[in-house]
C-alpha cells in the first residue's frame, strides 16, 4: 500500500489553528470560520481512516461553535444588545455535537478542549478554550493507494478481483426544506407536503454494491409523519461522488404548544448488504422539525407576543435535566403576563405612577383569576433568607416597578441575582422577572414583544425570563404637538 499526503487538509487545519490562537489573544479571527468548518467536512470525506474522517467533521463542528463565542465576546464587549443569544447558540450547539460524539473515542481530546464551555461565564474564558483547542493534534490527512508488483498485477487480471475493506464514509451535508436550509429546530407546517432535498458525499463506492440507502427513523410513532427515503444508484467517474436527491415530507398531525419537537436520523446502507463492510457516516444527519400549528398558537391572544412565546418556549425546554412540568408552569404564567403586556399597551392599563405594591397587588389578581393558577400562587412565600413576591408552585415571580425608561430587556440587569437567588433556594432552574416601567412617556410604546427575552446566570444553570410591561403612556394625539 502506498500513502500519500492529502493536500486539502493541510491549509483549513493551519488556518483554523490560526484563528484559534487570535482568538486565545483576545482578537478577532483572521479566518471565517464558518467557512473553515465547511472545508473540514470535505476533508472529512476526502481522507481514507473513518477515525481520521470523524476527528475533522468533529472539529469543524467545534468550529462553529467558537464562532458563536467570538461574535459574543465582541458583542459583551461592544455592548450590543441581546449578547447572549451567541452564547444560548454556542451551548445549543455544544449539546448538539455531544450527542455525536460523545462516545466516539476519535473525538476525546476534543471533548476535552472544549469542556470549559460547560462553566462559561466571563467572555475571558472564551481565549482559554481556543487555547485548548489550538494544542489538540489532528490526523494528517492520508490517501491510501495499493501499488503491487507486475506479477502480482497480471495474477489479478487472471482472476475475478475481491475489493479490499477499505473504510468508506457517508457524509451528510445538507438538507432543504422548501429550498431553505434546514434549522437547527425547522418550523413545519403540518398536514402540508413540503420539499426535502438532501446532499450526501461517499467517499468511495464499493464495487459489488448497486445501491446507496438512506432510511429516517424516528421514536415518533409512524402515523404522525411521512418523510422520504432516498436511493442512490451505483455513478459513474471517480470518488468522492456527491449525490444530490429530493423528496416529498409531511407532518401528518400538528403538535400541541408543549409538546416536543419531532426528531428524526437518517441511517445509510448499501444494497445489497454486506456485514463486513465497514461504513462511517458523517456530518449532521438529525433533523429536529417542529410541526405545532401556528394558526392555533393563541397563547396571549397578541400575535407577536404569541409568536416570542413560541421562540421562549423552544429555548426553555432545551434546556438538560429540566422537568417538563416546570417549563410548562412558567409558560402558564407568561402567557397571562404577555396578555397584561398587550394590554397595557392597548388599553392603557397603567395609567400614572405606580409603587411596587400595588403592581404586586394587581398581577396577583390577574393570575388568581385564571383557573390553572387559583389557589397554586403563593405570595410573600420565604427564599434564601428573603421574601418572594409571588410564585406558582416553587417558582419565583419577582415583580419590580420603575421610574425610568426601559427600551431594552438587558437594562433589567440590577434585578437578576436576587431573582436567581429565589430560584435556586427552591431548587429551580426557571425564574420570572416582570418589571413595570411607569415612567412618563414622552414617545409611542415599543412592540410589546420586543420586551420579552431569557437571560441565564449561574454558569448558564438558571434561566430568567424577563418581561417589561409599559405603563405611564402618553396620549397619541399628544404625541403630534
Amino acid at each position: 500500500m502506498k500513502n500519500s499526503l492529502s493536500p486539502e487538509s493541510l491549509l483549513p487545519r493551519l488556518q483554523a489553528v490560526e484563528a484559534l490562537a487570535a482568538i486565545a489573544h483576545g482578537q478577532w479571527p483572521p479566518h471565517d470560520l464558518k467557512a473553515l468548518a465547511v472545508s473540514l467536512d470535505a476533508v472529512s470525506v476526502a481522507v481514507s481512516s473513518a477515525a481520521a474522517a470523524t476527528t475533522y467533521n468533529a472539529f469543524g463542528g467545534i468550529l462553529r461553535i467558537i464562532d458563536m463565542l467570538a461574535h459574543w465576546r465582541r458583542a459583551v464587549l461592544e455592548a450590543e444588545p441581546d449578547a447572549d443569544r451567541y452564547v444560548r447558540s454556542a451551548r445549543e450547539r455544544y449539546r448538539l455535537w455531544l450527542n455525536d460524539y460523545d462516545q466516539n473515542d476519535a473525538a476525546a481530546q476534543l471533548r476535552a478542549a472544549i469542556a470549559g464551555l460547560t462553566t462559561l461565564e466571563s467572555a475571558e474564558q472564551v481565549g482559554d478554550i481556543a487555547r485548548a483547542l489550538t494544542k489538540v493534534p489532528l490526523p494528517i490527512g492520508i490517501f491510501v493507494h495499493p501499488v503491487k508488483p507486475d506479477w502480482a498485477t497480471r495474477a489479478d487480471l487472471e482472476r475475478p478481483k475481491e475489493e479490499p475493506l477499505v473504510d468508506l464514509t457517508v457524509a451528510f451535508l445538507k438538507f432543504h426544506f422548501d429550498g431553505q436550509p434546514a434549522a437547527e429546530v425547522h418550523q413545519l407546517a403540518p398536514r402540508e407536503v413540503h420539499d426535502l432535498e438532501i446532499e450526501v458525499r461517499v467517499s468511495r463506492w464499493p464495487q459489488d454494491k448497486r445501491e446507496l440507502r438512506l432510511t429516517p427513523i424516528s421514536v415518533e410513532p409512524k402515523s404522525t409523519y411521512d418523510f422520504p427515503s432516498f436511493q442512490f444508484q451505483k455513478p459513474e467517474g471517480d470518488a468522492p461522488h456527491t449525490m444530490r436527491q429530493s423528496g416529498r415530507a409531511a407532518l401528518l398531525l400538528p403538535q400541541g404548544m408543549h409538546a416536543r419537537p419531532f426528531e428524526f436520523k437518517y441511517t445509510a446502507e448499501f444494497i445489497p448488504e454486506r456485514g463486513d463492510q465497514p461504513v462511517a457516516v458523517v456530518g449532521h444527519r438529525t433533523l429536529i422539525v417542529d410541526g405545532a400549528d401556528a394558526s392555533k398558537l393563541q397563547v396571549c391572544g397578541y400575535h407577536g407576543l404569541d409568536q416570542a412565546l413560541y421562540t421562549l418556549r423552544d429555548a426553555l425546554r432545551r434546556r438538560p435535566g429540566v422537568p417538563q412540568s416546570e417549563t410548562a408552569d412558567v409558560l402558564l404564567v407568561l402567557a397571562a403576563l404577555c396578555n397584561l403586556a398587550g394590554r397595557a399597551v392597548q388599553d392603557a392599563e397603567f395609567k400614572g405612577s405606580w409603587d411596587e405594591a400595588a403592581f404586586q397587588r394587581y398581577v396577583r389578581a390577574e393570575l388568581r383569576r385564571l383557573p390553572l393558577i387559583g389557589a397554586d400562587l403563593d405570595e410573600h412565600a420565604h427564599a434564601a433568607g428573603g421574601i418572594t413576591d409571588l410564585s406558582l408552585r416553587g417558582i419565583p415571580i419577582e415583580l419590580k416597578a420603575v421610574d425610568t425608561l426601559i427600551s431594552s430587556v438587558d437594562q433589567c440587569a440590577p434585578f437578576l441575582a436576587q431573582t436567581v437567588s429565589y430560584a435556586v433556594a427552591k431548587s429551580k432552574r426557571t425564574a420570572i422577572l416582570c418589571v413595570l416601567d411607569s415612567s412618563e412617556k414622552k414617545t409611542a410604546p415599543m412592540p410589546p414583544e420586543m420586551l420579552l427575552d431569557i437571560r441565564t446566570h449561574a454558569q448558564g444553570a438558571v434561566s430568567i425570563c424577563v418581561l417589561v410591561i409599559q405603563g405611564h403612556l402618553a396620549r397619541p394625539s399628544m404625541l403630534s404637538r
